[in-house]
């Protein structure tokens, strides 16, 4: 824990900070932060870290008899924030913590949390290195920016939470009276004027490279009307593309909120078009610093060893699924006819397959997968780090994927896809957990059973919630039964 360079104290000097934000992530990835005035972050607290976290306060994290942890700077991550952070135009910086449990006993070396998802990501990636090798990520992360979100002000929270409520959805992209431009599923790659957020997108990109350090390859508006947008990162090792997501969705917030927006990764906001995924591409590299899933003689242009990641990968999809779709409204999206996948198999350029090997321009070191299931709803750390490990295991038992699927998966009959051994991803978020919960051997030595358990428990119950109230939609259809 100890050992960093200090340098960082006088660094928030000469950049005139006033306050930096130790960033960190719950078992869901969503972002907490502890603010602390740059002149009492000395070297001690730099090296050693601040006792000053209660993580019985952290939905999942502990109870509040055994809540101690300690929060260490990674200097690393020291980021200057763009000023749409502070109002009141103070220059604050960013920095992630790593998280240990509880406080210093002489010279006692501190084990790092079981729910610290950094930790997690690391602790796959060194599995990962024992075995010679190196991932490599890059996302592809689509999300709904709106000009409001208003749901109505009279009904008190008790009987909204029981979901007798509508909302309404407003964008300038919506509405059929405007013509083709803003029919569903025809927002791909769209210009102004019907792109109505190329200028947000552009905000975002700018301050990611700015302030951020994050090189993004490419923007665009995406398939759904109503703002939506991808944005496509450059690819890296693993903790660093995990801190990357978690810093884009932040700050897309962040810059949406300024400018009286709403963005959301939740992934299917409203009925009848495309919704938003967060598609993974992976690839896995040797010690010499070479692609090692490629292999130009074969078929696919995969060599044996990404065969087997894509076998393990498939093989434990029913149990990914609880960490890379982790909420009800994600198994909206999974559903026929809108690009996303329903069914655990791969194919070369297949869209409608759960892993795509992208055929254009994928030889050499860009030979790669993507995983096409997963969505920013999900915590970036974790879904990693499964991915990770589900590979690893396909890796070590040789699991054969089968040969790619070259049909739309949509339009193939159940007959066909027993033939094909293709399974069914789960249809509900409960599925998923039952998945999880009968398949987590895979997982063992880097995810903790406390964690589990702990994320388990919180989803199942999210489920029940979902399950027992009573929608719109509901009301609509059945009150004149």
């Amino acid at each position: 824990m100890g050992g960093q360079d200090c340098g960082i104290v006088q660094k928030l000097s000469q950049d005139r900070i006033d306050f930096v934000e130790l960033w960190f992530v719950d078992l869901f990835g969503r972002v907490h932060s502890l603010g602390v005035p740059s002149h009492s972050l000395d070297e001690d607290a730099i090296r050693y870290g601040l006792d000053k976290l209660d993580s019985s306060s952290i939905r999942g994290f502990g109870s509040v008899n055994d809540s101690e942890i300690r929060m260490v700077p990674d200097i690393s991550t020291y980021r200057l924030l763009p000023p749409e952070y502070d109002a009141r135009g103070r220059r604050n910086a960013r920095m992630f913590a790593n998280l240990y449990c509880g406080g210093l006993r002489g010279d006692e070396m501190p084990r790092r949390h079981e729910r610290d998802s950094r930790a997690v990501c690391s602790g796959a990636a060194d599995d990962l290195a024992r075995e010679g090798l190196e991932g490599r990520w890059g996302p592809e992360i689509e999300f709904f920016v709106f000009d409001g979100v208003l749901g109505p002000d009279m009904i008190d929270h008790a009987w909204r939470r029981r979901g007798m409520v509508g909302y309404r959805i407003e964008s300038a992209e919506l509405g059929a009276w405007k013509g083709a431009e803003s029919s569903p599923k025809a927002g791909y790659c769209k210009a102004p004027p019907g792109d109505t957020v190329g200028d947000f997108r552009r905000d975002v990109c700018e301050r990611l490279y700015r302030y951020f350090g994050i090189r993004v390859e490419a923007h665009h508006h995406e398939v759904a009307t109503a703002g939506q947008c991808e944005i496509n990162i450059e690819y890296g090792r693993a903790l660093e593309i995990a801190d990357g997501v978690v810093t884009i969705k932040n700050l897309a917030r962040v810059v949406a909120a300024a400018q009286n927006r709403v963005a959301t990764f939740m992934p299917k906001p409203f009925y009848g078009d495309n919704a938003s995924a967060m598609h993974m591409h992976q690839s896995l590299w040797g010690k010499d610093g070479r692609n090692v899933m490629h292999d130009p003689a074969d078929r696919a242009g995969l060599s044996q060893l990404a065969r087997y990641y894509i076998g393990g990968i498939l093989d434990h999809v029913g149990a990914l699924c609880a960490l890379s779709n982790p909420t009800t409204n994600s198994y909206k999206r999974l559903v026929p006819g809108y690009e996303a996948p329903t069914c655990g198999c791969w194919g070369v350029g297949n869209r409608s397959a759960a892993i795509r090997i992208p055929g254009a321009g994928g030889g050499g070191n860009r030979k790669r997968i993507e995983f096409r299931v997963s969505d920013a709803a999900s915590n970036p750390y974790l879904l990693e780090a499964a991915l990770t490990m589900a590979g690893l295991d396909g890796i070590r038992k040789k699991t054969d994927p089968g040969d790619p699927v070259e049909e739309n998966v949509y339009h193939m009959s159940a007959e066909r896809r027993r033939m094909h051994s293709i399974r069914q991803l789960p249809a509900t978020l409960r599925d998923s957990l039952d998945a999880l919960q009968s398949d987590r051997g895979f997982l063992r030595g880097v995810f903790s059973p406390g964690l589990l358990d702990s994320y388990v428990s919180i989803k199942y119950l999210e489920s029940d919630e979902f399950s027992q109230t009573p929608t719109a939609w509901e009301i609509a259809t059945y009150l004149d039964v």
